[in-house]
C-alpha cells in the first residue's frame, strides 16, 4: 500500500521518501497537510510513475531535521496504514 524509507539527496541532505499508488499517496499528503511540523515547502514531489503505477514523494527540510525517521514512521506511516486499510 505505502512504503517509506530514509534516503539522501544528491546534495547530501537527509530526506524521507514515500512511495504509493496515486490515490493512496494523495490521501497521505492530505493527512500530512494537518501536521504542525510540516510546512508546504518541506514537501516536494519528485519523479513520476513506476511500472506498477506508483509515485514517490520526498519530504525534506526542517521537518526531517526535527522528526527522526523512526518517529516519522511511528507518527505518520503506521497510523495512515491502520486508518486506510482496504
Amino acid at each position: 500500500m505505502i512504503d517509506s524509507k530514509e534516503e539522501w539527496l544528491i546534495s547530501g541532505k537527509k530526506c524521507y521518501a514515500v512511495t504509493a499508488r496515486d490515490e493512496v499517496l494523495e490521501r497521505f499528503v492530505d493527512s500530512l497537510s494537518t501536521c504542525r511540523y510540516l510546512a508546504p515547502s518541506d514537501l516536494r514531489i519528485i519523479g513520476g510513475k513506476d511500472p506498477a503505477g506508483r509515485i514517490k514523494i520526498v519530504l525534506t527540510g526542517q521537518f526531517v531535521s526535527q522528526v527522526p525517521f523512526s518517529e516519522f514512521r511511528k507518527q505518520f506511516i503506521r497510523p495512515f496504514k491502520i486508518n486506510h486499510k482496504r
